[in-house]
């Protein structure tokens, strides 16, 4: 689970460029991404690529290029508890909100998350990073219930679902015991 402590040394030992609040909400969502656990496989135009789910490795790369393109940014992790499976992360800027969408590989629907860039991006220009953020504690309370909460919860939810279902198949499998039988007044036993 992410924390707005761990968040900030993450962001502190980067030590990244903020060209606009933008690049310092996106960088927020990354850094809570990282303190998950999740290794960072694609960023900028490499995670907009056709094959960014594809793409077989798993390997960590370097956050360069992570805020190159204009109103977007992309991010490809991958959580090494879950395998191989990867989580694309979409920003994309409107107005003056953030939207962040996560896809899983191979699922139908993303997981969102609108945030107002206003309420979270403190002053520019100066060199101490928790200055440069707002309520970063509330900020990252919130990508951790909308988007890494119901991540994580994917498999756990799919697994108790599967056990569920293995718990009625063996109910259904267990005849029901015969009406009287060892019960007094029932058919003797010898």
């Amino acid at each position: 689970m992410a924390s707005e402590k761990l968040v900030l040394a993450v962001i502190r030992a980067a030590r990244p460029t903020f060209r606009n609040q933008n690049d310092k909400i996106a960088f927020a969502v990354h850094s809570s991404f990282l303190t998950s656990g999740y290794v960072l496989t694609a960023t900028g135009p490499q995670a907009l690529s056709d094959n960014a789910f594809s793409d077989p490795s798993n390997d960590e790369v370097s956050v360069d290029h992570w805020n190159e393109l204009n109103d977007e940014y992309a991010f490809v992790y991958a959580n090494p508890e879950k395998g191989s499976e990867k989580v694309l992360v979409k920003c994309l800027v409107m107005n003056d909100k953030l939207l962040v969408h996560a896809f899983t590989q191979g699922s139908s629907e993303p997981l969102s998350l609108e945030i107002d860039v206003g309420d979270y991006a403190g002053e520019d220009g100066v060199s101490n990073y928790s200055q440069q953020f707002k309520n970063l504690d509330k900020l990252v309370k919130k990508i951790d219930g909308d988007i890494l909460s119901k991540l994580d919860g994917s498999a756990k939810a799919s697994s108790s679902s599967r056990s569920s279902e293995t718990s009625n198949r063996t109910r259904q499998e267990i005849p029901d015991p015969v009406a009287g039988f060892g019960e007094p007044g029932g058919p003797p036993t010898q």
